[in-house]
């Protein structure tokens, strides 16, 4: 027949088992912290203006000759994005192209003010910020985008677009901004 375990025996081995009571909290390094910061940032809802495309301040005006001597100028006036609670974005531009010919009989061509919208999800993972727009006419050959979430108030994001005979890659300097009707 076993023998009974003894009293200061039996508290050893449930003390060994147990986790203590006052363990050592693990502090992560800076950079994680850092990073952990950004996300909580960017996972908060909010409206984010565009203040720059490749360091210049807008509105901002883009212009293209081609060979043929046409001139090609896309003026862009302001870019909105919406982020939601629901992991939903709405991304704004309001922009005006202009055509000249360079035909002197040729008549210019100034388009008004116009805007495209474009709504999808968004998901933040680290210091990245991944949009998939909704499938729609407008949002045709678009793809996902990727951007950076550079702090609780800024997101640096890829812009593309054509002018002309020039296919542009930018990069958008967003700010928070959440006094926008």
């Amino acid at each position: 027949m076993p023998r009974p375990l003894s009293v200061p025996l039996a508290l050893i081995l449930i003390l060994a088992a147990t986790p203590p009571l006052f363990a050592q909290v693990r502090r992560p390094p800076p950079e994680e912290r850092e990073r952990a910061a950004a996300r909580q940032a960017a996972l908060a809802a909010g409206t984010f203006v565009a203040e720059r495309i490749d360091r210049e301040p807008l509105p901002q005006t883009d212009e293209v000759v081609d060979d043929e001597g046409t001139t090609y100028i896309i003026e862009f006036d302001r870019l909105v994005l919406s982020l939601r609670d629901d992991r939903r974005f709405r991304a704004s531009v309001r922009y005006r192209r202009t055509l000249y010919s360079a035909d002197p009989r040729g008549r210019s061509r100034r388009i008004p003010l116009q805007t495209m919208t474009v709504t999808g999800t968004y998901a933040v993972i680290d210091s990245e910020i991944l949009f998939n727009p909704d499938p729609s006419e407008e949002t045709r050959g678009l793809r996902m985008l990727a951007g950076r979430v550079v702090g609780p108030r800024e997101i640096s994001l890829p812009f593309q677009y054509r002018n002309g005979t020039r296919q542009r890659d930018r990069t958008l300097v967003m700010r928070r901004d959440d006094n926008i009707l």
